[in-house]
């Protein structure tokens, strides 16, 4: 008796989306708007943004030219997820996770309060309790505190999902923070900016279009640039937003 032979089904192909190699624009010849001539160099006062036909004598603006240009030049490279973001897409879902790392509080609190507690501790005893014995015990506990926060930062993550229709923001466990949820249409644009608390890291900030005019509002604050930078970029990129110059933005 033969054994049945087996039947495999074919791989479906997907269909990946066209490629496309788009070069910038890194040239741009000068016409007059008068007689279409092609304006030579020699013609083109570029410190003034004019030039001169020499066919008919007009004297135009090229401004627009320059700035053109300019635009085209300014290549913008592409950043590489960096370690301790991942990203998943599902059906119309952008999620990402990001690793948290020590705040800018706790960075102070984990370098101030355990010098605190040694120090009133040492006042405490050599000091032939000179002091309440409640500040060296209170000093400890807050130095116990934001150390069991740094140890456990490696389990702290931070969860951020975009959709059509929203971008919700929230981090596990919470640390005091609230789940945040911004609508999409009205995210304007992403930019980043160093961190307020003197920590030395990077904050993403949304633009957020309102009734009232257009509002500020903190999303995440991260500790190394190319992570803010790639964050900025995947949510841009995800919700069809392109990138800009703002004028609150500090990197």
């Amino acid at each position: 008796m033969k054994e049945p032979i087996e039947r495999y089904k074919p791989a479906e192909k997907l269909d990946l989306k066209e490629i496309k190699n788009e070069f910038p624009k890194v040239f741009e010849q000068v016409h007059c708007p008068s007689c279409s001539e092609t304006v030579v160099a020699d013609n083109l006062n570029l410190q003034n943004s004019v030039a001169k036909c020499s066919t008919c004598n007009v004297i135009f603006s090229i401004s627009e030219q320059i700035k053109n240009v300019s635009a085209s030049g300014e290549m913008k490279q592409e950043v590489f997820r960096p370690e301790g973001i991942e990203l998943f897409y599902y059906k119309d879902d952008l999620d990402i996770t990001i690793q948290q790392h020590i705040q800018g509080l706790d960075v102070w609190g984990l370098v101030l309060f355990p010098v605190i507690a040694l120090f009133s501790i040492s006042i405490y005893f050599l000091g032939e309790q000179s002091i309440s014995p409640f500040i060296p015990i209170a000093f400890s506990i807050a130095a116990f505190y934001f150390i069991h926060r740094a140890y456990n930062y490696t389990n702290n993550k931070t969860y951020i999902d975009v959709n059509n229709n929203y971008l919700s923001i929230k981090s596990r466990p919470k640390h005091f923070k609230k789940d945040k949820t911004y609508n999409a249409d009205e995210i304007d644009q992403l930019y980043i900016k160093y961190a307020v608390d003197g920590s030395g890291y990077f904050s993403i900030y949304l633009i957020i279009n309102s009734i009232d005019g257009q509002k500020h509002k903190k999303l995440i604050t991260v500790n190394t640039l190319s992570k803010a930078k790639y964050l900025e970029q995947e949510i841009e990129k995800y919700l069809n937003i392109e990138n800009r110059k703002v004028p609150e933005a500090n990197v």
